[in-house]
């Protein structure tokens, strides 16, 4: 359950308003009551929880910074409350966001309730697994569409706002948006490029989403504002390197439309006493000098914490990371901002999992230059997938490799030749492995490369983690 919460008036109270006294600041009476160490350390904490919601702002001003649709080229940008999907996979020439999957077809929409709600319409996948998570301000998926968890026949939705008490059209399930600014992260499984042409275009097509005072009636999205004083950098460098001050008084107003849980009302408390709060001023200015100084170095600290607890700190198992619990975070404000930081819109662990891997069996970096190497399963102990799984190859850099057969990654859609046990194997490396094995050939560059499992809808063995991945070994 979440609510707006109005705390400072509640934290301010007990302020004098005798007509003989001399009035101060919020922050001013407050804070007085602080240490500049507890000051600058409850500055810390709001920095971390805030984190999440100011990234969500950069990102949402930047892909929605556009007069019209964008798919064809680089990540989907479209204007306010509409929804775009890409039916093309990028190719090892495309460098323009890092990681990039050519599993599923995307569908985004970036929201605003403020106004008015919105009408999500799903058509019939005939089976076809998709899933459509929505997230809100605090990068939670706070509801997720999709063949696990609502099926596949055709849905329709009232996307509803953090205020909003109107009536439900009959034939829609409303959905309660813990926050005004929500994003869609939608995808759509693809098995070959003659089926997304055939098949998955035909049913992101079907994917609508109308304001609820245009639903039932001709409706043509309006064409976006384009506003120039967005920064043309990455949302994420925006949010990190955002002064402060900024960073407070921008939370602060966000804070309005997108409250925090009833969950987090202890750190709530504690950010009223420095002046953050919905609608508030965070006048830095009232603090020492030796605070302020303090306060102008926080986004560098942030960073190095969020890095520090992030997707690198979790410990490999046979050389790959998997990393979980993540798009429901509760009051792990910490990891929750490390998660936003390293990749923001994680899907929920039922949902997908994404388990990485830099090193082969010996802890040895891997190089196509120099070895070839073998991921072995075993029969009956391919991923645990109610869906399906791929293994991505990708350079240093992130992208996808050129080569011949235009193979960035293989999985069970691919037609994986078993051995005479049951068993298979993957061969990984630069050197063709020959005809009897090229089925089951992923190619690599004559340089380190890195390795990215992908698994949708993972069974229980793999959210609850007793299935291991089996390590990658040198051939």
């Amino acid at each position: 359950m979440h609510k707006k919460i109005l705390l400072a008036a509640f934290v301010l109270m007990n302020v004098a308003c005798n007509q003989n006294t001399k009035k101060t600041s919020p922050t001013e009476n407050v804070s007085s009551t602080l240490t500049d160490e507890q000051i600058i350390q409850t500055a810390k904490d709001a920095y971390e929880y805030a984190f999440p919601v100011i990234l969500f702002y950069t990102t949402q001003r930047a892909m929605t910074n556009t007069d019209k649709i964008v798919v064809d080229k680089g990540p989907i940008r479209a204007p306010i409350n509409q929804l775009a999907s890409a039916n093309h996979f990028p190719d090892a020439k495309d460098h323009t966001v890092i990681r990039m999957n050519v599993d599923t077809y995307y569908s985004m929409a970036w929201m605003n309730l403020e106004k008015e709600p919105l009408v999500l319409q799903i058509p019939n996948t005939n089976g076809r697994y998709y899933l459509m998570p929505m997230l809100d301000a605090w990068s939670n998926v706070f509801f997720c569409p999709g063949k696990r968890n609502t099926g596949t026949e055709a849905q329709t939705y009232l996307i509803t706002g953090a205020g909003w008490n109107g009536n439900v059209p009959k034939g829609m399930q409303q959905v309660k948006a813990p926050t005004d600014m929500v994003a869609l992260i939608g995808r759509t499984q693809v098995n070959s490029a003659k089926d997304g042409i055939d098949v998955v275009k035909k049913i992101q097509d079907g994917y609508k989403l109308t304001p609820l005072s245009a639903y039932g009636k001709p409706y043509t999205p309006p064409a976006g504002v384009i506003d120039p004083t967005v920064p043309k950098k990455a949302p994420g460098d925006v949010a990190i390197e955002m002064p402060t001050t900024e960073f407070f008084n921008t939370f602060n107003k966000l804070l309005v439309s997108n409250p925090p849980a009833t969950a987090d009302s202890a750190i709530v408390k504690k950010m009223a006493l420095i002046g953050i709060t919905p609608g508030g001023t965070f006048d830095a200015s009232k603090f020492s000098k030796a605070v302020q100084d303090s306060l102008k170095t926080i986004p560098n600290w942030g960073k190095t914490e969020m890095d520090k607890n992030g997707f690198s700190s979790s410990k490999p198992t046979n050389g790959w990371t998997v990393i979980r619990g993540l798009g429901s975070y509760g009051t792990d404000y910490k990891f929750r901002a490390a998660v936003a930081y390293s990749g923001w819109g994680a899907n929920l662990d039922e949902d997908s999992m994404y388990p990485s891997s830099n090193v082969d069996s010996d802890n040895e970096p891997y190089d196509g230059s120099k070895h070839n190497y073998i991921l072995h399963f075993d029969k009956g102990q391919t991923p645990p997938t109610n869906a399906f799984w791929s293994l991505t190859m990708y350079d240093p850099t992130g992208f996808f490799y050129e080569n011949p057969l235009n193979r960035y990654a293989i999985g069970d859609r691919n037609p994986l030749k078993k051995n005479a046990d049951g068993s298979v194997d993957i061969y990984i490396g630069y050197k063709n492995p020959g005809k009897d094995k090229e089925n089951n050939w992923l190619p690599a560059p004559k340089t380190p490369f890195n390795l990215l499992l992908r698994v949708y809808w993972p069974k229980e063995e793999m959210t609850k983690g007793s299935w291991k991945i089996p390590s990658v070994k040198k051939q």
